[in-house]
């Protein structure tokens, strides 16, 4: 079977790979590593992933010519034909690059402006629910960390399996990469994804509806309003409000509001505002967001991801 270590992929003639891919925290959290200087994505695979015999791997994605121009994926170690094809498809997933922004960026030119609109998101749906779980009610240097601790201790550098997250118990799993209360879903989740009871072109098919999928991701373990809300922009079902601490802070600032005692008081104001943006609320509130950490920290590229990672809490936000 022939191998190769070196990929181009074709992207619509919007794309900037360093606005796409400093576009949602994610890109902070392992196995990804954004690498400012050069531009560039790395990320550790292991085939696994994608259901595919085990086969790491480590790739750098660039693009070289600016935007519009084809990626340049280059991999550290000659790849089997099937992983390469996974590859591939791993990096349209995470970059969205089959996402038609026409109508956002006909109603909203400023995004259009900053090449916004195609969030970055994980190489697989597993990847992205376990995330969303490490982010819930916990800071967001917590999240990192157990994130980091996920694909060292247990994906040997990629980002585990669902097979490999299957084979931990929940014990093994809060006491080495200190989830806490998350152990049980996360293996849990693990285990159904494992066994084929969850499968993932059911969620991601175009034919789903958002109702069908809240339902859905409501009826699983460990999610509730919030991180079926952020599963579902994940999904490309862009109209849902995962309305957080971070949420009420930026509300707060814009509006010239104090933070009240009781921070569920404002979601009746929160989704009034964000009303006038259906069928894109998400996508309004993550713009508005986005642009005021960049207010903050300087534009999301130019991000050490070593020190911004942990500088990301309310206490350090205006």
């Amino acid at each position: 079977m022939p191998r190769s270590s070196r990929l181009s992929i074709a992207v619509p003639a919007d794309l900037w790979l360093p606005a796409t891919v400093c576009s949602y925290g994610y890109f902070l959290l392992a196995p990804n590593r954004w690498l400012p200087t050069e531009l560039a994505l790395v990320r550790s695979f292991d085939a696994a992933e994608f259901g595919l015999p085990e086969e790491r791997f480590s790739v750098h994605i660039d693009q070289p010519a600016g935007r519009g121009a084809p990626l340049r994926v280059r991999c550290d170690a000659s790849v089997s034909a099937p992983a390469r094809r996974a590859v591939r498809g791993a990096v349209v997933r995470m970059l969205r690059l089959e996402k038609d922004l026409t109508t956002l960026q006909r109603a909203f030119p400023g995004i259009k402006r900053r090449g916004f609109g195609r969030l970055f998101r994980s190489a697989t749906l597993l990847e992205d629910m376990v995330k969303t779980i490490t982010s819930c009610n916990v800071g967001w240097p917590s999240t990192v960390r157990m994130n980091q601790l996920l694909v060292d201790r247990v994906g040997g550098g990629a980002f585990p399996s669902a097979e490999r997250l299957a084979r931990w118990t929940p014990g093994r799993l809060q006491k080495v990469c200190r989830v806490g209360y998350r152990a049980k879903r996360i293996i849990r989740l693990a285990r159904r994804f494992a066994k084929e009871d969850l499968d993932p072109a059911w969620f991601e098919s175009p034919e789903r509806s958002t109702e069908e999928l809240r339902e859905a991701l409501l009826a699983l373990d460990g999610f509730g309003p919030y991180s079926a809300a952020n599963v579902l922009q994940l999904l490309d079902h862009d109209d849902e409000l995962p309305i957080d601490t971070e949420t009420h802070r930026l509300y707060c600032k814009r509006q010239g509001v104090e933070r009240p005692a009781n921070p569920l008081t404002l979601h009746p104001a929160i989704v009034a505002h964000y009303e006038r943006y259906r069928p894109h609320r998400f996508l309004a509130y993550w713009f508005e967001l986005w642009r005021d950490y960049e207010s903050q920290r300087g534009d999301a590229w130019t991000w050490d991801t070593e020190t911004v990672g942990s500088s990301f809490t309310a206490s350090q936000l205006d």
